[in-house]
């Protein structure tokens, strides 16, 4: 009997020694940022489940990383430029192009820009800035940040503006007349200077909420700066909203599939994202969420209407450039730049209660 003991002893040490195949995954992104259509059927066909965890910016993301190290996260979707700091920070680990074999449906410039900084980004979706109005309370809308930024008091403090230190920041320096892409303290603290002197007619630095019950449609804010795919997305929900690509300029982005370090399942997690990458998921996804999608052949099946609407496909130009990486002392700058408007804000806020 004691040998028998000894015998199913050992037989459950090595039974519980063997490697088991993952269950579920976590993905990190953007609210409403996925098709639950796709979700579910890598689910079906896997068995796997695919939990989401969900920040409101870019900054957020950031911090939600920093305080885990990464651990408790599968996939990543994080913008191209914050790239070096995560791989610099091993938050993120590159991955085998093997073991994605739909990658060859990414179009060649979005393959190049995402691949910058090494094997690390799987293009998922890209798009531009601009500035969403409502039409019956702005009669004459501001045609480009300059415009945008110089005149928030004629808005009845119905004013959003994005919560993300890059976006937010680049955009005033645009209105301010430097480089977006500018790294001068002096100018980021003039392009920060046109926002504060602003504060009082602005109602909220935050993300644009896409449900039917948004602020647009409380007709609690009346104009705010967008991404073009939230604008599109929005302006479904609300005839009397329109969307504008100022005239001096924006910058495009691109979002990133990226694999977490810390990640138990990197091969299930190359599984999904390939999962994502097959054309048919491509185009529901880039249907579903009115993004601009870096799948080539995806966006050959795309209805007429789709490809040929310049909102949602602007063309790359002096006018609209890609997001460049800045250096992570700058990085920490604009952070540190948005945060102090930020509490400027809600103590302007506070003061008023």
């Amino acid at each position: 009997m004691r040998k028998q003991s000894y015998f199913w002893l050992i037989f459950a040490l090595l039974i519980a020694s063997l490697p088991t195949r993952a269950t579920e995954i976590t993905l990190l992104t953007w609210p409403e940022y996925i098709s639950p259509a796709v979700v579910q059927s890598f689910e079906q066909q896997t068995g796997i489940k695919v939990t989401e965890i969900h920040y409101d910016s870019d900054d957020s993301r950031d911090r939600l990383l920093n305080l885990s190290s990464a651990q408790g996260y599968d996939v990543i979707v994080t913008n191209r430029v914050r790239l070096p700091m995560y791989i610099a920070q091993k938050w993120i680990t590159s991955y085998q192009a093997s073991n994605l074999p739909n990658l060859i449906h990414i179009e060649d410039k979005w393959h190049r820009a995402a691949n910058e900084f090494g094997p690390y980004c799987v293009p998922y979706f890209w798009g531009t800035i601009g500035i969403l109005y409502n039409k019956k309370h702005i009669k004459n809308p501001p045609n480009s940040w300059q415009v945008f930024f110089n005149q928030l008091e004629q808005y009845s403090a119905k004013v959003n503006l994005l919560n993300d230190s890059r976006t937010l920041l680049s955009m005033a320096l645009i209105a301010s007349g430097f480089d977006s892409h500018s790294d001068d303290h002096g100018q980021i603290n003039q392009a920060a200077s046109l926002i504060h002197k602003k504060l009082p007619f602005i109602h909220s630095f935050s993300a644009l909420n896409l449900e039917e019950n948004n602020r647009f449609n409380s007709e609690e804010i009346w104009i705010s700066m967008a991404y073009n795919g939230d604008a599109l997305y929005l302006k479904s929900l609300n005839p009397d909203l329109e969307f504008i690509q100022p005239s001096d300029g924006t910058n495009a982005w691109l979002d990133c599939l990226t694999i977490s370090h810390a990640s138990p399942n990197k091969k299930i997690a190359e599984q999904f994202i390939n999962h994502l990458l097959i054309p048919k998921h491509s185009v529901q996804l880039a249907l579903d969420l009115q993004y601009p999608t870096p799948n080539l052949t995806a966006y050959q099946q795309l209805p007429a209407q789709v490809k040929q609407n310049t909102t949602l496909y602007p063309k790359l130009s002096g006018k609209v450039q890609l997001n460049k990486v800045i250096s992570a002392n700058s990085e920490r700058y604009f952070q540190l730049t948005y945060k102090q408007l930020v509490f400027a804000h809600q103590q302007l806020r506070q003061g008023k209660k």
